[in-house]
């Protein structure tokens, strides 16, 4: 999906939405006419409410949230909102979901106006923050007053940067000490969410804002340093700079509450650089099973441009030793200790043999 007319071709023959005020809004809407590849469409119904969405078969996502997933695509249609802010922190807003809210009163809450534009089925645009004027300017201008009640748009902003390369209008900068104070109410999994979609972009643009901007140190972190990642896809990209960086970023995985497959690989990578056996430690990660550690500790040593596959080819070559090759000479503890001597000597034969 790239193009708006391509975005809402199968809206005119969807009987679960004939007869709804149906409009694509977000960043769909943003991406396709920046001419960025488009996957995931977000909707907005206007002039209705839960029961007319249940009615159609849509499923809603929880008791008290306006979003329903559409019976068939499993896509989110929200219903045109407004929001008040009732407590502090990334969850602290009371939602009005009603028949007479407008599209423009929904689009008036997000964050950035680039953000705050739709298009109906028709792929007529509406854009009542001059949206497209900052796509034009690439810059990342608030949309109104309360903005500054939701602290994750500061985190957001900087994600925006990463994947945009669009830099923050000065009104933002102007508005950020007053948000500063309360990043500390987000929690850790918001805070690793927004990071790692920076990873789909320029991950050292985001680094880069959130030191520059003091964030790190209202959240009495460290500032990151920053490095130039290697890969294509979010996900390479996290692995090679936890490979460059993996003390470093251990500590902030850990701060973040990251999935332990990558607090893990930042482990395994420490231990790289300081380890006197390639082998024990590849051992120890599983690597003659293949588990699912150790192939993404490989695959991060081949995103690196170490030759991973002549590493896997070495370690072929010490499973050829069996431990009843050895059992004549050896047994109990004494041949499980004799089978890893002889593998690692193996792998060792392999590596240097291969240089």
């Amino acid at each position: 999906m790239s193009n708006l007319s391509t975005l809402l071709s199968d809206l005119s023959d969807d009987p679960v939405i004939q007869g709804l005020e149906v409009y694509l809004v977000g960043g769909a809407v943003r991406d396709a006419l920046i001419g960025r590849v488009v996957t995931d469409r977000d909707w907005v119904v206007v002039g209705a409410d839960a029961q007319a969405m249940t009615a159609r078969g849509f499923v809603p996502v929880g008791a008290d949230f306006p979003v329903f997933l559409h019976p068939h695509t499993q896509e989110e249609f929200a219903l045109a909102r407004t929001e008040r802010k009732t407590a502090s922190g990334h969850q602290g807003f009371e939602f009005y979901a009603a028949q007479d809210v407008t599209l423009e009163q929904d689009l008036q809450r997000r964050d950035f106006t680039v953000n705050a534009i739709a298009a109906d089925p028709q792929g007529q645009i509406i854009d009542p923050f001059e949206g497209r004027a900052d796509i034009a300017r690439q810059c990342l201008r608030p949309v109104g007053e309360a903005f500054n009640e939701d602290p994750l748009r500061v985190f957001r902003a900087a994600r925006f940067m990463a994947q945009l390369d669009f830099p923050v209008d000065s009104e933002f900068l102007d508005r950020l000490p007053s948000m500063l104070p309360e990043l500390t109410s987000l929690s850790a999994e918001r805070l690793w969410q927004e990071t790692l979609k920076a990873f789909s972009g320029q991950p050292a643009r985001y680094f880069d804002a959130l030191n520059d901007w003091g964030v790190l140190q209202a959240l009495s972190l460290a500032n990151v340093e920053t490095v130039t990642v290697r890969g294509t896809e979010s996900t390479s990209k996290l692995a090679d700079w936890i490979f460059q960086t993996p003390t470093q970023s251990k500590a902030w995985l850990e701060a973040w509450r990251a999935p332990k497959r990558w607090v893990q690989l930042a482990k395994d990578c420490a231990q790289w650089e300081s380890s006197e056996s390639a082998f024990a430690l590849l051992d120890q990660m599983g690597a003659l099973k293949h588990t699912p550690r150790s192939e993404l500790f490989l695959d991060t040593l081949a995103g690196a441009g170490i030759d991973a596959t002549r590493i896997r080819d070495a370690l072929e070559q010490s499973l050829e030793i069996k431990a009843q090759d050895l059992a004549a000479q050896y047994q109990g503890k004494a041949l499980g200790e004799a089978l890893k001597a002889h593998r690692e000597k193996a792998y060792q034969r392999s590596i240097k043999t291969d240089n």
